[in-house]
C-alpha cells in the first residue's frame, strides 16, 4: 500500500470512529451530532497528517533558522476546538446543557490527532471507552444523590415579615434548605414580592410546594423555576 493510501486510510478510520460517537449524540438530538463529529474527527486527523508531512515542503531548504514543529498545528486544533465546543453549551433558566457534547467534540478531536499519527489502537480503544461512558454510565450518574437548586418568586399581600416566617417553616419541614432570599415591597400597589433560592438533596416535586402554599389567601402569584 502506498503512503498516500495510508494517509487516506487514517482519515477514513478517524471519520468512522467519530461517527460512532456522533451517532450516540444524534440519538439524543444534540447540537453537535453525527455529521459534526465526523467532520471534526476527519479535520483533526488531516491537521495532524499535515503537521507530520509539512517538513516535506522544506526538505530542500538548508537554513539554520528553519524549525519544523510537528505539534504546532495540533496545539492550534485543540485550542480552536474549544470555540466549537462553547457553541454547543446552552444556558437556559439556570440550567446548563451541552457540556457532555462539548466534551465529546474535544475527545473526538484528540482521537483524530491520534489516528493522524498512526496510533490506531489508542484511537479505537478511546472510542470504545467513550461509548461505554456515554451508553452505560448515564444510568449510574442519575442514581447518584446530588444537590438541586431552585428559585421561587411569590407575589403576595399583607405583612411580608409574618408571611415569610411561615414560608421558611414550610420549606424546612419539606427538607429544603434556604440559601438566600430577597423581598421587594410595593407600597403604592399594596403587594410585595418574596424571592427564595433553595436547595434540596435529590430532585423533589415542585408541585408539592405549590400545594403547600395554595391555602394562603395572601398569595397572588407564584413563579417556580
Amino acid at each position: 500500500m502506498s503512503q498516500e493510501l495510508v494517509w487516506l486510510l487514517r482519515i477514513l478510520i478517524a471519520g468512522i470512529l467519530s461517527g460512532v460517537i456522533g451517532w450516540e449524540r444524534e440519538r439524543h438530538a444534540r447540537a453537535a451530532g453525527f455529521r459534526t463529529m465526523i467532520l471534526v474527527g476527519m479535520g483533526c486527523c488531516l491537521s495532524m497528517i499535515v503537521s507530520l508531512r509539512i517538513h516535506e515542503l522544506f526538505s530542500q531548504v538548508d537554513s539554520l533558522y528553519l524549525r519544523i514543529d510537528p505539534a504546532r498545528i495540533a496545539y492550534g486544533v485543540l485550542t480552536g476546538i474549544g470555540f466549537i465546543g462553547a457553541g454547543t453549551i446552552i444556558r437556559d433558566r439556570g440550567n446548563v446543557r451541552g457540556i457532555t457534547t462539548a466534551s465529546c467534540l474535544w475527545v473526538v478531536s484528540a482521537m483524530g490527532l491520534a489516528i493522524g499519527c498512526g496510533y490506531y489502537i489508542l484511537g479505537i480503544s478511546t472510542t470504545i471507552l467513550v461509548m461505554i461512558t456515554l451508553l452505560t454510565l448515564k444510568g449510574i450518574e442519575s442514581k447518584i444523590p446530588h444537590d438541586v437548586y431552585n428559585r421561587i418568586r411569590i407575589k403576595l399581600t399583607g405583612d411580608i415579615s409574618i408571611f415569610s416566617e411561615k414560608i421558611f417553616s414550610i420549606f424546612s419541614n419539606m427538607g429544603y434548605k434556604i440559601l438566600e432570599f430577597s423581598f421587594l415591597e410595593h407600597k403604592n400597589e399594596n403587594f410585595s414580592v418574596l424571592e427564595i433560592l433553595f436547595r434540596s438533596r435529590g430532585k423533589k416535586d415542585g408541585f408539592s410546594i405549590l400545594n403547600a402554599l395554595k391555602d394562603f389567601d395572601e398569595i397572588i402569584e407564584i413563579e417556580y423555576k
